[in-house]
């Protein structure tokens, strides 16, 4: 009996697909598109700093030495 008086905190509803929450579409889409401009803009940082480093690692000086 005191079950029948307590309410759910999810509710089971069938999601309307004709009313897109064009909010959460947004938001994902959005935060999609950071993620990869994040990891475009890191790969690019990691491929300068690697070709630098392989440009010191062939110094060849007599006088570092």
């Amino acid at each position: 009996p005191f079950l029948a008086f307590t309410r759910s905190v999810f509710v089971a509803r069938k999601p309307s697909y004709g009313q897109p929450n064009w909010l959460r579409v947004g938001l994902a889409f959005g935060t999609s598109a950071a993620l990869w401009a994040f990891l475009i803009k890191q790969h690019n940082e990691d491929v300068m700093e690697y070709e630098r480093r392989q440009k010191e690692g062939h110094h060849k000086c007599t006088e570092c030495s």
